[in-house]
């Protein structure tokens, strides 16, 4: 059974690899394939199959299940996004898409997430961020549509005439007219919103947060792939791995920073990770795949604050564990959006084995049937085997620390 794995990326990445890798090893076959890769008038995709480690070109009908990033829909790939969305299912069809602003007005208004809100709102003018500024003193600018942490602005006002600009690890100072031109230069005619700049910083004065990391898995429920800590080491507005912070293990870093609490605050970042996507589905009305919330700590660890919701989170820091999340995701869609079975290696030779045991009771003469069986249960281990040390081979070439994901595999090939 083929899965559409839809990037913009002409070559496919590790996380293609590994994911195609995994998928096979339950009866899966990933196509990796761009929009361009898709024939409308034909109906045909010509994507990518991985092939003995290899990535060989392969022609196929439009894939039942296509597993898509937000960055595919764009104005130039309209007319084959609009065709896929008519014609098979995607893991994103970007409908009823959330704006940043209307998730922050709703959530405020629900006693569940109000105190996890940042005061939020929009700006058009020049005027709304001068107002602003002498509301909080201190604000952060996000473009609407900005994804990873792109273009992300810190102002603070420092007297009157007086301010300061921080930009990924820059910051200067300008007076309020330079600040007007600033404006215009930048935010005038672009869709941009203002939040009141709350504290999540280290001990050191880094900007860090709390990327709650969420997968559906294989019984179409929402897990936690991995919680982690983002630090903008020497970054003036935020955490941004992209731009480059750094990466720290969260139950080391709680017990560093918070002593006694870190359990507490740990124990609700996996809170987080269930409520805030349930919601998320509700507010959509439809089913989502994966979300990466941005959730900051103040340094007392009593107050949180939930900075974003990212639907296309970055997966470098967890790409294993987004594999077999995947992995199996893709089989909970065929079986239960789809109504399609996909032969499981190992149910089958579990059957195999039962059926020989009852034969074997039977007597002599279910000889030749079990010798049959069992060349079949033989051949099936063969099969499985070989495409575990596959698996095993690639992965263990690769400097990414895997031992708990080829744990998981391995338990379910």
């Amino acid at each position: 059974m083929i899965i559409g794995y839809m990037r913009n990326l002409k070559k496919p990445d590790s996380l293609a690899r590994t994911t195609s890798l995994i998928a096979k090893s339950y009866g899966l076959e990933l196509l990796y394939m761009n929009p361009r890769d898709v024939d409308v008038k034909k109906k045909k995709v010509y994507g990518r199959v991985l092939v003995n480690n290899k990535w060989m070109d392969k022609e196929t009908d439009i894939p039942l299940f296509i597993d898509v990033v937000p960055y595919c829909f764009k104005k130039e790939t309209k007319e084959v996004m609009d065709f896929l969305r008519e014609t098979t299912l995607l893991s994103e069809d970007r409908k009823n898409v959330i704006t940043k602003e209307y998730l922050q007005e709703v959530l405020s208004k629900d006693e569940a997430f109000s105190h996890l809100m940042i005061p939020t709102h929009p700006m058009e003018t020049f005027e709304d961020l001068h107002h602003y500024l002498n509301q909080y003193q201190k604000v952060v600018l996000k473009p609407e549509s900005g994804l990873r942490g792109k273009n992300i602005y810190f102002i603070e006002m420092i007297e009157a005439d007086g301010f300061q600009i921080g930009f990924n690890t820059e910051k200067w100072k300008v007076s309020l007219n330079e600040l007007a031109s600033f404006f215009d230069a930048t935010f005038k005619g672009n869709q941009y919103f203002l939040q009141k700049y709350v504290v999540s910083r280290t001990p050191q004065g880094d900007p860090f947060d709390c990327r709650v990391h969420v997968e559906k898995n294989s019984r179409g429920r929402w897990a936690i792939a991995k919680i982690y800590v983002r630090i903008g080491i020497g970054q003036s507005v935020i955490s941004n791995v992209n731009q480059g912070g750094g990466v720290s293990d969260t139950r080391e870093f709680l017990k560093v920073n918070y002593g006694d609490k870190w359990q507490k605050i740990y124990q609700y970042l996996k809170k987080l990770g269930k409520i805030i996507p349930e919601k998320m589905e509700e507010l959509r009305g439809k089913d989502i795949m994966t979300l990466g919330l941005d959730v900051g700590i103040d340094q007392s660890g009593d107050q949180f604050y939930l900075f974003e919701v990212n639907d296309s989170p970055s997966s470098k820091a967890l790409k294993s564990d987004v594999a077999y999340f995947r992995s199996n995701y893709y089989l909970y869609v065929l079986k239960e959006k789809l109504n399609i079975h996909v032969k499981d290696p190992m149910k089958e030779i579990e059957l195999l084995t039962d059926q020989i045991s009852q034969l074997e009771k039977m007597g002599g003469e279910k000889d030749k049937v079990i010798a049959g069986m069992k060349k079949q249960m033989v051949q099936k281990e063969k099969e499985i085997t070989s495409k575990e040390k596959r698996l095993n081979d690639i992965l263990n070439s690769s400097s990414w620390k895997l031992t708990g994901i080829l744990r998981k595999a391995k338990k379910y090939l």
